[in-house]
């Protein structure tokens, strides 16, 4: 379907307007009179040693990104718990629930948080508080988390094994497997359950770095996530179960890479009932790039093919970027007539859960697999101590907030994707394709 010249003069507004205000994903918080508003998500955390919960931890300035030195608040004094709340007191965007609702719920918790001494402990309270609040993008960030996901939106290159681990009751599954990177080339595939990382339970490893996911959302619909620590040339022993009670052994060894490069690596071209599908997979919508690779590849390596399947699973991204890959796709569909599958699941969020609702609304692209993540407020970070980042939101998004915030966008075609022990089918890429090839066929009646 074409998408009208006026819809998307109305968008490129919506963008300047709005969209410029935002950098929509993870970790871009705000400072106090920053004139860019940004769009954040995903999250994840290094669980240090236990430590008594007065004790400090000191924070090296070396090494840091643009992104990880934009901070709202510092409220490093007090326990972890005292920081939290003082921070959500003086910042958390909803006046009422902060006026009302919030000191209630600090008073709740108050005394529990006296009586917890030890970090860990003290951490998962907080979670738990924060469980009660309902907004997306709020949860504890370490900030080694904070780095790799400053490093992953601005697409740099960084040392790591080039996957993430899912835990769903208790178990770790191999997930956001980056195409060309180093678990990808050791054969791990998605789904993989991660038994042990050289020799130790996965969830005693010195490499697992801290849960990943929104306090509020339930972990049916965001899963804890987490990063593995790595330092370039590292290697890991890891004992996978494929299949049940099928089980394998794999060394990956750490690279430099990136989401970008993986995002470039993922381009190719499926075969089905005789015509070319083209198919790219942009894990962020990074600070630059994407709109840029996406145009490139449709007027390069995929100008002859017969449809794109553009793969938005993943996480979010740059809301600047929104408007421009929507233009691009409406000329490739206006002009070549391209008929445009987007995939998206259950994490697909901020940036992507915008771009879902635009393809919707303009009928630029069929979505096909889950609903959006719903993550449609902006997030700020705050310094409380402990080597630990609050993720919050402390502002309203005009227009999209109110549209998408707790709202996941629904696909047009649902399918659920594949799930543990799938041995890396991907049921999700498999309908895209198809709902392709259906597209194609309908066309050319």
């Amino acid at each position: 379907m074409r998408v009208r010249d006026n819809q998307i003069a109305a968008l490129r507004k919506t963008s300047i307007q709005v969209m410029m205000l935002l950098t929509l994903l993870v970790f871009l918080s705000i400072p106090d009179g920053f004139s860019d508003y940004t769009f954040q998500s995903l999250s994840q955390v290094h669980v240090a040693p236990s430590k008594g919960i007065n004790q400090q931890s000191s924070d090296s300035q070396r090494g840091r990104t643009r992104l990880e030195s934009m901070i709202v608040a510092r409220e490093t004094s007090g326990s972890l718990f005292d920081n939290v709340a003082s921070v959500l007191l003086k910042k958390y965007y909803d006046e009422r629930f902060r006026s009302n609702d919030l000191p209630k719920l600090i008073s709740q918790f108050a005394e529990r948080a006296k009586q917890t001494k030890e970090l860990r402990d003290q951490r998962e309270l907080v979670e738990e508080f924060l469980s009660h609040i309902p907004a997306s993008h709020l949860g504890l960030l370490s900030r080694q988390t904070h780095h790799y996901i400053a490093l992953d939106l601005e697409g740099q290159l960084y040392p790591t094994f080039g996957f993430q681990l899912m835990n769903i009751n208790g178990k770790f599954y191999a997930a956001f497997i980056l195409e060309g990177g180093p678990a990808q080339r050791a054969g791990l595939l998605t789904w993989d359950r991660v038994v042990s990382i050289d020799g130790q339970p996965v969830e005693r490893s010195p490499r697992l770095d801290w849960r990943s996911d929104d306090a509020y959302i339930k972990d049916d619909r965001d899963p804890p996530v987490h990063y593995l620590s790595a330092a370039k040339d590292d290697s890991i022993q890891i004992k996978v179960e494929r299949s049940k009670n099928k089980f394998v052994q794999l060394t990956v060894r750490a690279d430099d890479y990136s989401a970008f490069a993986a995002a470039k690596a993922s381009a190719q071209i499926f075969q089905r009932g005789g015509r070319n599908l083209a198919y790219l997979h942009i894990w962020y919508v990074h600070l630059t790039g994407v709109p840029e690779l996406l145009k490139q590849k449709i007027e390069g390596e995929f100008k002859d093919c017969d449809a794109l399947v553009l793969d938005l699973r993943g996480r979010g991204g740059n809301g600047a970027a929104i408007s421009k890959i929507v233009d691009i796709l409406r000329k490739a569909n206006e002009s070549k007539h391209l008929p445009i599958v987007a995939l998206f699941d259950r994490q697909s969020r901020s940036a992507k859960d915008v771009l879902a609702y635009e393809f919707k609304r303009t009928g630029i692209a069929r979505l096909v697999g889950e609903p959006t993540a719903g993550a449609a407020i902006p997030a700020s970070f705050a310094d409380v101590g402990y080597d630990t980042i609050l993720m919050f939101p402390s502002f309203k998004l005009p227009r999209y907030t109110d549209l998408l915030e707790l709202k996941p966008v629904q696909p047009d075609v649902y399918v659920e994707r594949s799930g543990p022990l799938s041995a890396g089918a991907d049921t999700i890429l498999e309908a895209g394709l198809a709902e392709a090839l259906r597209m194609v066929k309908a066309q050319s009646k």
